[in-house]
C-alpha cells in the first residue's frame, strides 16, 4: 500500500505531507475551534465557562454546571455509543425499523471471494472498518475491481478487524444533527476540492490548500487533504492523477469520502428544505440505535422526500457528532448554532 501511493504521488509529496501532518498534530486546531463554538454558547444563553484539565471545560448558571469534552461532544450512555460504533449492527437495526440503508456485507482481509462476488453485480462500491474508526478512517469509496477492493480493504484493516463492503448510495451527502428527536441543524458535503491555476499539479495544489488550513488554524477544516487510496481512485475515475495539471478555473473534486471536507466544501441546508417524511426516517434510525444526540450522515438525490422514495438511504450514524461541521461552512451567517440547544438540554438535565 505504501508503495502504490508513493508510485502516485511521489516522495516529495509524501514527505511534504508528513510535515504537515506533524504541524497539525502540533496544532490540535479541533480544540480551538470547539473551544470557539462552546464559548459562543454559553455566551447566547448567559451561562459561564471554567477551564479544566484535560481539554475540557465546565459551563453552568448558578449551581448547575456540566463538563464538556471540547473535541467530543457525548450526550448518550455507553451503550448507545457503542451501537452506533458497530456499523454492521447499526445497519441492521435500521434495516429492523424500515430505514433505508445501502446493500452491504461483512468480510474480513482473509477471505475476498464473497465481496468480489458482490462487486461483479455493477456499481460503484464503499469499503469501510466494520466498526470503532470515526471520521472517515479507513475508508475508500469508488470500489468497482477486485483489484481496487483488495487495496481497500488492506487499508481498512488497519483500523478494524472486520470489514465492510457496502454499495455507495446516489445523490448528494448531508449531515443531519437530531436532539431528542428533532432536527436542530443540517448540512451539505461535498468531497475536498481545488481549483486549477493552469500551471500546479493537483498534488502541488493539495499541499498548498493544506498550507491555507494550517494557516488558519483549523477555521478552514479540521484535517488536511491527504492523496490516500480514495484520492487516488477518485481522481483515476476522472481520468487524473497527482500529477495532473488542471486548467486554470477547473474545480476538482480530490476524494470521493467527505471526511477530510473544509469550509468550503460545507454549506448550510435550511431544515425547512428536509421533508417531513425525511426527518421521520431520520428519527426512526436514532431511536433504532438509542441515541438522544445522533449525527445521520444520509446520501439522497432529492431531500425534499422521503429516502425511500428518493432511492437515498442513510450511510452511518454517528453517537458523538462533531459540532464543527455546522459551523465550518462556505456560508457561516447561515450556520445553524447547533451547541447552543444541545447546551441547554444538558443543563436541563443537570439541573
Amino acid at each position: 500500500m505504501a508503495l502504490d501511493l508513493l508510485g502516485a504521488t511521489g516522495v516529495r509529496h509524501l514527505l511534504r505531507r508528513r510535515r504537515q501532518e506533524r504541524s497539525l498534530a502540533r496544532l490540535y486546531p479541533s480544540m480551538a475551534v470547539n473551544r470557539r463554538i462552546w464559548d459562543e454558547a454559553a455566551r447566547q444563553i448567559g451561562a459561564g465557562v471554567r477551564d479544566l484539565e484535560g481539554g475540557k471545560l465546565e459551563i453552568g448558571k448558578g449551581s448547575t454546571w456540566v463538563a464538556i469534552q471540547l473535541h467530543v461532544t457525548a450526550v448518550d450512555d455507553e451503550d448507545a455509543l457503542s451501537r452506533a460504533l458497530d456499523k454492521a449492527g447499526s445497519h441492521r437495526l435500521l434495516a429492523e425499523v424500515g430505514v433505508a440503508v445501502p446493500e452491504q456485507i461483512s468480510f474480513e482481509l482473509t477471505d475476498l471471494e464473497a465481496p468480489a462476488r458482490v462487486l461483479e453485480t455493477g456499481g460503484s462500491w464503499v469499503v469501510k472498518p466494520a466498526d470503532g474508526a470515526s471520521g472517515g478512517q479507513g475508508t475508500t469509496t469508488g470500489i468497482r475491481t477486485a483489484e481496487d477492493l483488495q487495496r481497500a480493504a488492506v487499508r481498512a484493516s488497519r483500523s478494524s478487524g472486520g470489514l465492510l463492503l457496502e454499495r455507495q448510495a446516489p445523490g448528494e451527502e448531508y449531515r443531519l444533527l437530531l436532539l431528542d428527536g428533532e432536527p436542530i441543524g443540517a448540512v451539505r458535503r461535498f468531497p475536498p476540492c481545488i481549483t486549477g491555476d493552469g500551471h500546479s499539479s493537483i498534488g502541488a495544489l493539495v499541499l498548498a490548500a493544506n498550507r491555507d488550513r494550517l494557516a488558519a488554524k483549523g477555521e478552514a477544516g479540521l484535517k488536511i487533504i491527504t492523496l490516500d487510496l480514495d484520492a487516488i481512485l477518485a481522481l483515476q475515475q476522472a481520468g487524473l492523477t497527482p500529477a495532473s495539471v488542471p486548467e486554470e478555473g477547473q474545480h476538482v473534486a480530490i476524494k470521493g469520502s467527505r471526511s477530510q471536507a473544509g469550509a468550503g466544501d460545507v454549506e448550510t441546508v435550511p431544515l425547512a428544505d428536509l421533508s417531513d417524511e425525511l426527518v421521520t426516517e431520520a428519527v426512526s434510525a436514532a431511536e433504532a440505535v438509542g441515541l438522544r444526540l445522533a449525527g445521520i450522515d444520509l446520501a439522497t438525490p432529492d431531500i425534499g422526500t422521503s429516502l425511500a422514495e428518493a432511492g437515498g438511504a442513510v450511510i452511518e450514524i454517528n453517537g458523538t457528532p462533531g459540532l464543527h461541521y455546522h459551523y465550518l461552512v462556505r456560508d457561516p451567517e447561515r450556520a445553524e448554532r447547533v451547541a447552543v440547544p444541545i447546551l441547554e438540554r444538558l443543563l436541563a438535565n443537570a439541573a
